[in-house]
């Protein structure tokens, strides 16, 4: 059950990248590319995740161990606590960027309440991510102090911060 879990986060880590590109091409050109199927079989992928993470935690019975010592448990709390956070924010994203008419999808106004909830997801995702690097690579086998820990820690960064400038930057053009 371990390598699956490790398989399905390397995953959704490839599902979010690509529903990055494609919401950018959505976004910033004239072409509209329908999401629908795609978000679906996502938000079923991030639900296995939680599902096997929450399974992990209870099966081995360190429930009590973990609200017993808080204190050495803070990076699981906050890996959890930022899980909890993305799977709500999700739903609100949904409803974020589209509008069901009878003839289709269309975008929404994006205005503050938009950005500030969007920003939430992103911070959510950014923190989560970087809390389970080291045990995603080290289920993967691959050593989190070398090279490919540091890239994996540095790519997240970085698509944090380009995907906090693209919603800044699409506020800012929707207000001019």
């Amino acid at each position: 059950m371990q390598r699956a879990h490790t398989v399905i986060a390397w995953l959704l880590l490839l599902l979010l990248i690509l529903h990055l590109v494609m919401g950018s091409v959505t976004l910033l050109t004239p072409v509209f590319l329908n999401q629908r199927l795609f978000a679906y079989a996502f938000f079923g992928v991030v639900c296995v995740h939680g599902l096997l993470a929450l399974w992990k935690t209870v099966r081995g019975k360190r429930v009590r161990q973990l609200t017993a010592y808080g204190r050495k448990n803070r990076r699981y709390w906050l890996r959890l606590v930022s899980g909890i956070a993305i799977f709500v924010l999700v739903l609100v994203h949904r409803t974020l960027w589209t509008l069901q008419t009878p003839f289709g999808v269309l975008l929404r106004e994006f205005e503050w309440p938009s950005l500030l909830a969007q920003l939430l997801l992103v911070t959510a995702l950014g923190v989560h991510v970087l809390a389970n690097v080291r045990p995603l690579l080290i289920d993967s086998g691959i050593d989190p102090a070398r090279r490919a820990g540091r890239w994996m820690r540095v790519l997240a960064v970085l698509f944090v911060l380009l995907a906090v400038m693209g919603a800044c930057m699409y506020f800012v053009r929707g207000t001019l």
